[in-house]
């Protein structure tokens, strides 16, 4: 079979390599045809090495997010058959409750191999079905972006139809939790860069979306929205120049989930807001499983379906990431192992 195997720190270093492919030693196990992957801000990270050691030791296999198809399955396997479409969480230690060290050691693409290989062996408790009637380049979009976005606004959000939810920007993460909040009837307020993006935004549920390169201060503009209440969950993926003006935009006690750091890493807090508004400033570390099987049980229940960018062939790995790069996509960026080369 063939991986992607990363021989050194950087994406010109990625190589196809062939190897046997694994067969299953045990009885839980099961045989997976992989079909798709989607892509990450935190791939092209561990592939720069950004994680440092709690990345991965060359070399490895990259990429966290994937799906497949169960080929075979072991003598005592009874919860998944062949033909199941499935989805391995991204972290494969962190069954559930909140993350400790072990299970944050145990995200894909890293120390624990990626899912750029046409065969894997997982353990039977070690992969989630797939929603029903999602194909795998749809559901290999779920285990890190939408599925942080369901921790932020389910998990420490408690989300409700008399919710109001602020959600930055429209990277994989925000459209995700767009669509999520909408499933729970939830109020929501986008911010974008462009009049185009917040036609997007509309189409995809937000009820308000404010283009924060007109509204500078677009913390006034939620505040007006909301008749100077706030908000009550805020998707927080801007980092260093949008997390003062989050705050601003909160309710009292309000869940602000720190998600990602596209302004920068390092952000001047404003200590006595944060006290007199009891902020909740939670950081977001992906999900464990069981929020993945609540995940896909609700997804089941709706028409939704994730919003693709560009597809990719399997041997188009670094193009892929390169693509994503440049910053310019809506919506993910999957990689369609069954793509005719």
């Amino acid at each position: 079979m063939k991986i992607w195997q990363l021989n050194e720190f950087n994406i010109q270093n990625l190589a196809i390599v062939k190897k046997d492919p694994p067969k299953i030693l045990n009885d839980n196990e099961v045989l997976v045809i992989m079909r798709a992957a989607s892509l990450n801000f935190r791939d092209l990270i561990m592939i720069d090495g950004g994680y440092g050691d709690t990345g991965g030791t060359i070399p490895f296999v990259p990429i966290s997010d994937g799906s497949g198809i169960v080929e075979d399955v072991g003598n005592g396997v009874t919860e998944f058959k062949k033909g199941d479409v499935i989805i391995p969480p991204f972290f494969s230690d962190w069954d559930s409750g909140n993350i400790g060290e072990d299970g944050y050691l145990s995200a894909r693409g890293g120390q624990i191999d990626g899912v750029m290989q046409e065969y894997m062996v997982f353990s039977d408790d070690n992969i989630v079905k797939a929603p029903r009637n999602w194909n795998c380049i749809e559901s290999a979009t779920l285990p890190c972006a939408a599925l942080t976005a369901w921790r932020t606004l389910v998990t420490e959000g408690k989300i409700n139809k008399n919710s109001i939810v602020l959600v930055q920007g429209l990277g994989g993460v925000s459209i995700f939790a767009i669509q999520i909040a909408k499933l729970f009837n939830a109020t929501v307020i986008a911010t974008t860069s462009s009049v185009e993006r917040m036609d997007k935004a509309k189409i995809f549920g937000a009820d308000y979306v404010i283009n924060y390169n007109e509204h500078k201060e677009w913390w006034k503009n939620i505040q007006r929205i909301t008749n100077r209440k706030g908000v009550d969950i805020i998707v927080e993926v801007g980092g260093s120049k949008t997390l003062e003006q989050s705050i601003k935009s909160s309710k009292i006690g309000a869940v602000i989930g720190i998600i990602g750091v596209l302004s920068g890493g390092v952000a001047a807090l404003p200590i006595g807001r944060v006290i007199y508004k009891a902020s909740r400033l939670i950081g977001i570390t992906c999900g464990n499983k069981e929020e993945l099987i609540s995940m896909v049980n609700k997804f089941n229940m709706s028409s939704v379906r994730p919003v693709i960018d560009t597809s990719f062939k399997f041997k188009d790995l670094p193009k892929a990431l390169e693509y994503m790069k440049r910053g310019k996509h809506l919506g993910k960026i999957v990689i369609d192992f069954d793509m005719d080369d």
